[in-house]
């Protein structure tokens, strides 16, 4: 199993979902990773990738060929894919291994261009799911049933969880996220990280740490085309158009 890496040139992206009867963007992100493999990226896939825990076997296989054909494409240009496990895809943890130019792995750490870099999915940090992860499980099955009945809820949640997130007082944090990410991002850039990057929540910024770090989300593809570049230790948050 692979958890430290050394890369120049890495696009980060997380929260595809794809097999999410929600999902009408794997077409941008099919593009994407075409896009990734011709511009010489390596790709981290930060988590939820392929919606397991809301979706059927059926709705992940209609999405999984396309996705496997670009995956292939990376591989076909000499690039390597780096897959962490998220919370809706973590029956890939019995994966969690080198498969060729597929890594599966827990988190990253990244170092480029003299900078260490920390990747992981960030549902650890969810206070949620800490405090009662049979009841978020629950709830996860559940919102998966009423996504299928009325999809427009997801982004009113989503809006929800900013403007709840506005009214916070003393909040050091990327909007929309409860503070305790960026409070687990300062945690552990205290251990010597210079980035530290989550997925998991949806939502998309960046924000300063303390002593120089910076804390990055790249926000879910079900809203944005937004990616984390890394070129030789520059790390920034892009917005992708085809």
């Amino acid at each position: 199993m692979i958890t430290t890496i050394r890369a120049s040139r890495l696009a980060i992206i997380s929260d595809l979902h794809l097999g999410n009867p929600f999902n009408r963007r794997r077409g941008e992100i099919i593009a994407f990773l075409h896009w990734a493999a011709e511009a010489g990226y390596d790709i981290v896939i930060n988590g939820d990738g392929l919606e397991i825990a809301q979706a059927s076997l059926a709705s992940v296989a209609r999405d999984v060929p396309e996705f496997v054909h670009a995956l292939r494409r990376l591989s076909t240009e000499g690039r390597t894919v780096y897959y962490v496990v998220g919370n809706h895809d973590i029956a890939l943890e019995n994966f969690l291994e080198d498969w060729g130019s597929l890594r599966v792995a827990p988190f990253l750490n990244i170092e480029s261009g003299g900078k260490r870099i920390r990747v992981e999915h960030g549902h650890l940090y969810d206070p949620f799911f800490v405090k009662s992860p049979r009841l978020y499980e629950a709830a996860t099955w559940l919102g998966g049933v009423l996504l299928k009945i009325y999809p427009p809820l997801y982004r009113a949640w989503i809006g929800l969880e900013r403007w709840r997130s506005y009214w916070r007082l003393k909040t050091r944090g990327i909007v929309g996220e409860p503070p305790e990410f960026a409070e687990a991002a300062r945690e552990i850039a205290r251990r010597g990280f210079d980035f530290v990057i989550f997925g998991h929540t949806h939502h998309s910024g960046q924000i300063q740490l303390d002593d120089g770090a910076s804390y990055l989300n790249p926000g879910s593809w079900l809203l944005a085309s937004n990616f984390v570049e890394i070129s030789e230790g520059e790390v920034s948050l892009r917005a992708w158009e085809r």
